[in-house]
């Protein structure tokens, strides 16, 4: 019986060591990522490495050891650094059900959805953002935001499949975006 006990306590110290291991890497990234907390922009290139190895080691982390709620909440904070929402609501939830007492937890549950809800309807990758701050930045460093998106629109009409650019731009009205410049200013930065 001790036996078994002592091969349980070492295996338990190996899993919280691979657990602050995988939790610093997930740091760095964060660290490297260029993000603010929540109301995420895409990561920076050289975060994507150790958030994508920081993500696929969490996520073998809680097949082994699903009842770690401090493991999910990191794979929580992985999948939203990349802006995966969804799976960061998922994560979230599954930390929650395993520990009812932390009641942080609602809170950034409420946040993620709602940001979520915000990439959902923008319904521009990350990528296609990047590029319209790249265009709206060049365009109004020419010539002055006359208050209308025609710049934002040019991009749009270039890059977008016509059926999805009222509702891209209805969605970017509901963020602050109603000319150029504030596209710029609220929906891109």
């Amino acid at each position: 019986m001790i036996e078994n006990e002592n091969i349980n306590g070492i295996k338990g110290e190996v899993f919280m060591e691979k657990l602050e291991a995988l939790k610093e890497t997930l740091i760095e990234g964060q660290k490297l990522s260029m993000q603010g907390s929540l109301e995420r922009r895409a990561p920076a290139k050289k975060a994507v490495p150790f958030l994508l190895e920081g993500r696929q080691g969490l996520k073998d982390y809680v097949i082994e050891n699903e009842t770690n709620p401090l493991a999910w909440r990191l794979l929580s904070q992985a999948e939203e650094c990349l802006l995966n929402y969804n799976n960061a609501i998922y994560c979230l939830e599954r930390a929650m059900e395993l520990d009812k007492k932390n009641q942080k937890d609602l809170k950034r549950l409420f946040l993620l959805k709602d940001y979520g809800g915000m990439w959902n309807e923008l319904n521009l990758s990350p990528e296609q953002l990047e590029s319209l701050g790249i265009f709206l930045n060049e365009k109004l460093n020419a010539d002055d935001c006359d208050h209308s998106l025609k710049f934002t629109k040019r991009w749009l009409e270039d890059n977008i499949p016509k059926s999805k650019i009222s509702k891209i731009v209805k969605a970017m009205h509901n963020q602050g975006g109603f000319c150029d410049c504030e596209v710029l200013f609220n929906v891109v930065d």
